[in-house]
């Protein structure tokens, strides 16, 4: 006697644990940027190919990470305010859509911007 009712019942729900753990998986590209100067960053923009995000303000020694989509496949500009400055720095890193591109940008104490792109893993 076979018990199709929990077979089911079973099957739903691995397919509803599966959906959730997919969802938690992104594979548009992640931005970080740190803020490893001694001054406030204002007016931060993070843009691309059909995306460009906004951080009001980032303090000294902290971070902002970042879910982009841009549109195919797209250079990374950043730019802000600081110190009485502005700085625009364009063709930090190539990323696209999808692949599961991380970034990594890191304004260093002299306000110079340095980016470090990688793929993340898929299993």
């Amino acid at each position: 006697m076979t018990n199709r009712g929990s077979t089911g019942r079973f099957v739903q729900l691995m397919l509803v644990v599966s959906t959730v753990g997919l969802a938690g998986c992104s594979s548009s590209p992640i931005i970080t940027v740190t803020n490893r100067s001694d001054a406030v960053l204002t007016d931060v923009v993070v843009s691309g190919s059909g995306f460009s995000e906004h951080i009001q303000s980032l303090p000294a020694g902290t971070s902002k990470t970042l879910t982009v989509r841009p549109r195919g496949e797209s250079g990374l500009r950043v730019s802000f305010d600081s110190r009485g400055r502005h700085v625009d720095v364009d063709d930090l890193a190539y990323i696209e859509a999808s692949g599961g591109y991380r970034v990594a940008v890191n304004v260093q104490p002299d306000l110079k911007v340095e980016a470090k792109a990688t793929l993340a893993a898929h299993y």
